[in-house]
């Protein structure tokens, strides 16, 4: 059950890229990047200075909220401070706004063919004989549960047509063998099982002293556990991006030209600011439940207007697990953004008042105006800081790039890298850079990774994008595989040792457990307990302890029920009996081979997706507002 819990939700992360706003609740479905762009309080994160609102995020947030308690069930609300539901919807709309902006630069798009074959095939807009409902209902469909009405959903219809595209695109290269094939069929459909005693290191036996003699005679005899891979001696220096923001110079004429340029993107309509706070119902809830919820609001609301503080009560009573940590606000909305019994409430309300109780299909709403805004467009004032703080990113991003591009005209061998450095008012930096440790400090970068493991003596790389900015990178020498000095990893092999003794040890009280006439009998001198392992599939791990190769190869090997054993696992050994041995279906796995390619290769392509987006990451300039962030995440 958990390997399958990890499995759906290691791929929803990407899913969620690719349909962030399809699934979202009742606050709404479509946004504008450009939106309340002026203010500071309403962004969640800027992808080179354009804003992603906070609004957008909240809904993003509450999606994948509901999606994983309808998933996880009563094991949500113990998992969900650890699901870091902020975190996940931030880089959900992060990595969304990159893909899409990305397929565009490539020319991709989605054609009106596309869409309209989208719709004809969703089964909301088909009659019971399967035929489309026709384009009059369809308007009328949306017009009534889509925020936005048909433009808006067309548009995200596109949208996710176009992510879509960039995947298949993008990953047109995914491949799965034949052999990939068949491990992962065993893994899924082959099961065993065993009961087990755990022997720890720490309750037998074992020698503790370790002189010199032995801690050499160990280091001599396992070279490979101490060896470091082939590196680079490398010299870098680096274009920092933010040290070109000072130099990043825009203009009040820039910004009114920008903000002239795209004016029907700051165009407003009528708006609430207002804070809530939600009795929810269960769909099918009973009229005893509903009776109960009113009463819990129509007594919020009683205290509400007796002057308690309406924050601290949302933190407290909301079920709304998104904004009950932000007081239960939600932020500025223009009609068509709520269910309409919301928005009907929250527009017939004045600023400081509270609305009558509101029951929606979601539950019973008490709600705070707080603010009003006439329809209109973002006037300069409030926008020029965001429009400013974009243009600069662009530029100082430009600047870096055209610095860095200026340098490596200059250097034309590893031996000018010193003056071009001096001159520049540069800091060289030198390091050991390998696979194994990237030159993590300048921040994620696949592309200098790969391009310094190529780099040969005297090479100089071409500007390499990092987080920071560009690196231009000398390569002094190439380090090759070796033996890291004993000295260097003398605690490590005193450690080695040790656990190696106690290893041992365990190995030995277990192979005594297993002789025994059954495992209770063997494990009751030494006050241990026999356990079940489940069932198992290839590869899986033994829960509560981890993996162990030894009991797998007999569990997935030969064996047959009652075969007994010893094997080494994580901080001691097992001693253990196989209690079920299912063998290898030929003909099952041919019937079942299509559908798991299918299958595997989606997640093979889902992998290589988020690859490339990392990449994607190391050359913009992302900005997050952590605090919002955080106070999602709990």
């Amino acid at each position: 059950m958990l390997n399958v819990m990890r499995d759906n939700l290691r791929h929803l992360k990407w899913v969620l890229v690719v349909v962030a706003l399809a699934m979202l609740g009742y606050l709404g479905s479509y946004f504008d990047p450009r939106v309340n762009a002026g203010s500071s309080s309403d962004w969640a994160a800027r992808v080179d200075g354009r804003s992603i609102p906070a609004m957008e995020f909240l809904q993003t947030a509450r999606s994948q909220d509901d999606y994983y308690r309808q998933l996880l069930g009563a094991q949500y609300e113990p998992m969900k401070k650890n699901l870091k539901l902020g975190s996940q919807a931030i880089q959900t709309l992060v990595d969304r706004q990159l893909v899409l902006a990305q397929a565009r630069e490539l020319g991709l798009s989605a054609s009106k063919a596309e869409i309209s074959k989208a719709i004809l095939e969703n089964p909301s807009f088909k009659d019971p004989a399967g035929n489309f409902v026709g384009k009059e209902r369809y308007q009328d469909f949306i017009g009534q549960n889509y925020a936005g009405g048909v433009a808006a959903y067309e548009q995200k219809l596109a949208e996710d047509i176009l992510a879509r595209t960039w995947i298949e695109v993008m990953t047109a290269s995914a491949h799965i063998s034949d052999a990939e094939l068949e491990q992962a069929w065993r893994s899924r459909n082959v099961r065993a099982a065993a009961d087990y005693v755990f022997v720890p290191s720490s309750s037998v036996p074992f020698e503790k002293s370790v002189d010199a003699a032995t801690l050499s005679a160990w280091y001599s005899a396992h070279p490979n556990d101490y060896r470091r891979p082939e590196s680079r001696k490398v010299r870098v220096i680096v274009v920092d991006r933010q040290s070109q923001v000072a130099n990043a110079n825009v203009s009040d004429a820039e910004v009114k030209a920008d903000y002239d340029a795209h004016a029907g993107d700051y165009a407003r309509p009528e708006q609430r600011r207002a804070r809530h706070i939600l009795f929810k119902l269960d769909p099918g809830a009973s009229e005893a439940d509903k009776n109960a919820a009113r009463a819990l609001a129509s007594s919020a609301l009683a205290r509400a207007q007796k002057g308690e503080d309406f924050a601290a009560m949302a933190r407290a009573l909301s079920q709304d697990t998104v904004s009950a940590g932000q007081g239960g606000e939600l932020g500025w909305f223009g009609r068509g953004r709520m269910v309409k019994g919301f928005e009907d409430a929250a527009f017939a309300t004045p600023p400081g008042q509270f609305a009558p109780i509101v029951e929606t299909e979601y539950g019973f709403h008490i709600i705070q105006v707080e603010e009003t805004r006439a329809a209109g467009t973002t006037p300069l004032d409030e926008a020029k800081d965001a429009i400013r703080r974009r243009l600069e990113l662009q530029r100082a991003q430009d600047l870096a790039v055209a610095e860095a591009q200026r340098l490596a005209g200059l250097i034309k061998s590893a031996t000018d890298l010193d003056a071009v450095a001096a001159k520049s008012g540069l800091k060289i930096e030198e390091r050991i850079v390998s696979m194994d440790d990237p030159a993590a400090d300048l921040g994620p970068s696949p592309e200098f990774t790969r391009a310094v493991g190529t780099l040969q003596p005297g090479q100089v790389s071409p500007p390499l994008g990092v987080a920071r900015g560009l690196a231009i990178v000398s390569c002094v020498e190439i380090v090759p595989p070796a033996v890291r000095p004993f000295a260097d990893v003398e605690s490590q092999v005193l450690k080695d040792v040790l656990n190696e003794r106690g290893l041992q040890a365990a190995l030995i009280a277990a192979r005594r457990v297993a002789s025994s006439g059954s495992l209770a009998d063997g494990a009751k001198p030494l006050k241990l307990e026999v356990k079940k392992t489940g069932d198992l599939g290839a590869g899986d791990e033994v829960p509560g302890l981890g993996s162990v190769p030894g009991l797998s190869a007999v569990l997935f090997g030969s064996s047959t029920v009652g075969t007994k054993g010893s094997a080494a696992a994580p901080g001691g050994a097992i001693a253990f009996e196989v209690t079920r041995h299912d063998p290898f279906d030929p003909s099952k796995f041919e019937a079942g081979k299509a559908a798991l390619r299918a299958e595997l290769l989606r997640q093979h392509r889902d992998q290589l997706a988020q690859g490339l987006i990392e990449n994607l990451r190391q050359s913009h300039t992302i900005e997050i507002n952590q605090p919002l962030v955080d106070s999602v995440n709990g």
